[in-house]
């Protein structure tokens, strides 16, 4: 189980999901985490690692009404794909739009590369230097 928020990580959440619209700097700024000898950004990087507050993220954006989750975008995208209602008269721009956002939220765009087989390395090592011929003379 996730440890309670400290106030100031509270007001961070607070702000990252409102006036810093998903900004995790703007939203370290406005919590107060900008004095100190860590950068804000890195502040905010560590604060959005921690299980509370991502947590607490994900709670306050389950309740929020407003914001989509996967499932609603989805949805949403394939609506205006495919013409269905008030997208009817979609332009062919904003429907093929659609439908690489679809795509690239299923992983249709993942590249994959088969990185099996086998290697073969050849390793020079400068001390095992070809012994000089015997009727050369040293330099």
């Amino acid at each position: 189980m996730a440890s309670p928020l400290t106030e100031r990580q509270r007001r961070f959440v607070e702000a990252y999901m409102g006036a810093a619209n998903g900004s995790a700097t703007l939203a370290a700024k406005m919590a107060g985490y900008g004095s100190g000898s860590v950068s804000v950004s890195a502040r905010a990087s560590a604060l959005m690692k921690l299980p509370q507050v991502q947590s607490a993220i994900a709670e306050r954006a389950a309740a929020d009404p407003l914001v989509a989750d996967r499932e609603r975008r989805q949805r949403f995208w394939t609506q205006v794909m495919e013409g269905d209602g008030i997208f009817a008269k979609a332009k062919l721009v904003d429907r093929l739009k659609a439908s690489e956002l679809l795509a690239k939220s299923q992983g249709d765009f993942v590249e994959r590369r088969d990185h099996r087989g086998s290697l073969t390395l050849r390793v020079l090592y400068e001390d095992e230097s070809p012994e000089p011929d015997a009727d050369e003379a040293p330099e």
